[in-house]
């Protein structure tokens, strides 16, 4: 009996440290994620890069790299790719102007030259002439249809065979207790 419980308690003792050790198995990635203050910007206006302290190494120069539909003409600081230092924390702050031309997505990635980490942010532009607006269909009211996607007549049934269930139930119970006396 003895020998029992204490192979219980060894498989339990494995198995709880086995568990982080799966985890660990992934090569994840350093550092943080860069976000970004609005994801959809109009034409020739100015974005903010931010990455939180710990994304890159103490003081690591940082190169970061614009693309794009009209990429050449990302601002950044001077050019469509250029270093700068990160803060002596590892964060990061950039201004990105893109251009009056600009359309579509374009992607900003900084590289850390030292902590090889890889930080991509994404931002949609609208074009200077076209102004953003709510498409809705015919004879919507333009609101999200938070309604259920279950048909009614599933509740229906499911109620009923739970009620068939614990009538099942009862008269078993029941049987049981006729039986006994």
């Amino acid at each position: 009996m003895v020998k029992k419980i204490l192979a219980a308690i060894v498989v339990t003792g494995a198995l709880l440290l086995a568990a982080p050790a799966a985890a660990n198995a992934d090569s994840y990635t350093s550092g943080a994620p860069c976000s970004v203050d609005v994801s959809t910007v109009q034409a020739g206006d100015t974005a903010t890069v931010t990455c939180i302290p710990g994304t890159w190494a103490p003081s690591e120069l940082v190169t970061w790299t614009g693309s794009g539909f009209d990429g050449a003409n990302i601002h950044l600081a001077s050019s469509v790719t250029f270093s700068k230092h990160a803060n002596a924390d590892g964060s990061d702050v950039l201004h990105v102007t893109l251009p009056s031309t600009a359309d579509g997505v374009y992607t900003i990635t900084g590289v850390g030259a030292t902590s090889g980490h890889v930080c991509s942010v994404s931002i949609t532009v609208i074009p200077a002439d076209v102004t953003s607006s709510t498409v809705s269909a015919s004879g919507s009211s333009g609101l999200a249809d938070t309604g259920s996607v279950i048909a009614e007549w599933s509740i229906w049934v499911g109620g009923g065979l739970l009620l068939v269930g614990l009538l099942s139930v009862a008269i078993a119970a029941w049987l049981r207790k006729v039986r006994s006396s």
